[in-house]
């Protein structure tokens, strides 16, 4: 499949082609973008950018300001947090697919959790600037998309305060979700 059309074509084989294959192809795995126009998501592939994490290195720290969203393309990452004793919560480990970060692309805040690389892992980034810049330029699928990453959100955030509720139960269980 080309990158500017949704035809095959072999004629350009370039590396940086086929990153921005490999980009659309991940974007277009993420359920908020079942249904958006080709177009659109081209243009999210094309603003996105890759980044390679060591083992153990931080994504981002709890309470760094959010301004990014993340894909897993290989790799896995961990989310945790500290409660207010210091003590280290794990809430969910992710694999290649896994999305993460997600509403910082709506909202400024900061984080309220933290994101770890578990071994050798390669991210594809969405920063806030560029998913607005697409959102106004293309606002009736921009709002189709807003509407997905609160739904994604709200079956996160009750699947971490169940975990969480587990934790304060003294049965802690790292939480392995979509």
């Amino acid at each position: 499949m080309s990158f500017f059309t949704d035809r095959g074509d072999a004629a350009d084989d370039s590396p940086r082609r086929s990153e921005l294959v490999e980009n659309l192809e991940a974007l277009r795995r993420l359920s908020i973008f079942q249904d958006i126009p080709f177009e659109i998501t081209k243009l999210y592939a094309y603003m996105a950018r890759r980044r390679k994490y060591r083992k153990d290195e931080f994504v981002f720290h709890q309470g760094q300001s959010a301004h990014e969203a993340f894909i897993i393309l290989s790799g896995s990452v961990r989310l945790l947090m500290n409660d207010a004793e210091g003590r280290r919560v794990d809430l969910q480990l992710l694999s290649p697919g896994g999305f993460f970060g997600y509403m910082s692309l709506l909202a400024e805040y900061e984080w309220p959790l933290a994101a770890q690389s578990l071994d050798l892992s390669e991210l594809l980034i969405l920063d806030r600037h560029s998913f607005r810049k697409i959102l106004i330029r293309y606002p009736e699928k921009g709002f189709l998309i807003v509407e997905r990453l609160v739904q994604m959100r709200m079956g996160r955030m009750k699947a971490h305060m169940s975990l969480l509720m587990r934790v304060g139960e003294g049965t802690p269980q790292i939480g392995e979700l979509y």
